[in-house]
């Protein structure tokens, strides 16, 4: 390819960054213990300023099925949680929301 050439003037190494990163993150989600997919912390992020290279473009589309699968599983989770939290709300629970629950003996 000649320098001027359109198709490929991303800069690859900026671009094999992120996309590592990306793919990280995705796998570490879906390596998770099931319910713990949300404890990943996943820093935001910002493209390269340049096109990303032709050669590249594939795997970026490999890091994006895993990104979507990611998603998925941390909804999953998400929605296992939500329906946890709800059958514990329907608890009864044993003593008024605004009755003390320790008496002061010391005074």
């Amino acid at each position: 390819m000649s320098p001027g050439d359109e198709s490929d003037r991303g800069n690859p190494d900026e671009w094999t960054a992120l996309l590592d990163r990306l793919e990280l993150d995705a796998d570490r989600i879906l390596a998770a213990t099931p319910g713990t997919a949300d404890t990943a912390v996943i820093e935001p992020w910002t493209p390269p300023s340049t096109p990303l290279p032709v050669h590249l473009a594939d795997r970026a589309r490999r890091v994006v099925e895993r990104q979507r699968l990611a998603m998925e599983r941390a909804r999953t989770d998400l929605d296992d949680l939500r329906q946890h939290l709800g059958a514990v709300d329907r608890i009864p629970g044993t003593r008024r929301p605004d009755a003390p629950a320790f008496l002061d003996v010391d005074g």
